[in-house]
């Protein structure tokens, strides 16, 4: 069993069970130390308790023990049971943390935002994307990603809306919005997996969500997205006229028809943005090297959303590192 003096004294074994380097763990716990008190006293006197302020299950382990759990469950997704004796817990410690520590290590991670769906096609009073001069290389690259789950329900009709056609299997989608340094900068909630990209990017009110002037890229299943971009008035001051001009600009690739090649252009074209966009793929396939993201998800839907941000505000302070150790590198 892991103890505390234990972690300290071998800093490799949180690198080999969580995949963070153990001073960057411990400089996360400091983090969530600071705030716990606030935090707890928050939750229990939040609206809809049924407890007096005080009541409840007390835990056995430290702060530490409980955050390493959580952690290894996320980065291994092995049963919670093992997990528990690893650490002197029990398995519903750790799917009472789940839902208790999330929130408190997403407060001192970068993580995304998270859009809801949208009422209209207006966008939210405030824009989750920074603006377009905030952004590296002024543009954002979307795409959705999918993952397996058990097969819902009892009756056909709510299975089929599960059903991916291109995953051939039972899942829950996610949309994705990233910037060129692969910092993942918002998710959508999850979205039966039988939800078309396009269809979940015009719930979203993704365009209505970016800032103007901004360039975004996307592959084929977001076709027909430019068409949803709005104008906007520019004076010109030698002329005085005003013109309308596009928001921003929304790229996808071209698409063959049927009977019809691509001319070389064309291909060009869908080379060149592919070679931009993979790296959403990238950030998406770094959030695939925690095992709960990429395995058959095993845990409540309700909670899906808050792991996959919480997974991605690590994978997003695991790339502000790398890109930390570049830039001393280069300088």
């Amino acid at each position: 069993m892991f103890t505390e003096p234990m972690l300290r004294q071998h800093p490799a074994l949180i690198r080999a069970f969580t995949g963070i380097p153990a001073e960057a763990f411990w400089e996360m716990l400091e983090k969530m130390e600071a705030q716990f008190s606030d935090y707890e006293t928050g939750r229990h006197m939040r609206d809809g308790r049924q407890r007096s302020v005080g009541g409840g299950r007390k835990f056995g382990q430290p702060l530490a023990l409980r955050t390493v759990a959580v952690l290894v469950y996320l980065r291994l997704h092995i049963p919670q049971q093992a997990v528990a004796l690893m650490f002197g817990l029990a398995q519903c410690d750790i799917s009472r943390d789940l839902r208790r520590l999330l929130p408190l290590i997403t407060a001192i991670l970068p993580c995304p935002v998270i859009w809801e769906m949208a009422a209209g096609s207006e966008a939210p009073d405030e824009l989750v994307v920074p603006s377009s001069g905030e952004l590296p290389g002024g543009r954002v690259l979307i795409d959705a990603t999918e993952q397996r789950v058990s097969r819902p329900g009892k009756d056909n009709a709510t299975r089929k809306g599960y059903f991916s056609g291109k995953k051939k299997a039972f899942t829950l989608k996610t949309q994705v919005v990233a910037d060129d340094d692969i910092d993942i900068l918002a998710i959508s909630v999850c979205v039966p997996g039988a939800v078309h990209d396009k269809k979940l990017s015009d719930s979203l009110a993704t365009v209505a969500r970016l800032p103007d002037g901004c360039e975004a890229l996307a592959d084929k299943g977001y076709q027909g997205m430019a068409r949803q971009v709005g104008l906007v008035a520019i004076h010109n001051p030698e002329t005085g006229l005003e013109l309308l001009i596009p928001r921003l600009t929304v790229c996808t690739p071209f698409k063959k028809v049927a009977d019809q090649e691509l001319t070389e252009q064309q291909q060009a074209f869908n080379s060149r943005l592919g070679a931009v966009r993979v790296r959403v793929e990238h950030g998406i396939g770094w959030v695939k090297n925690w095992a709960i993201m990429a395995n058959r998800f095993r845990c409540s839907h309700l909670i899906y959303t808050p792991i996959m941000q919480t997974v991605c505000g690590l994978v997003n302070a695991q790339t502000q590192r790398w890109q930390m150790a570049h830039f001393a590198y280069c300088a």
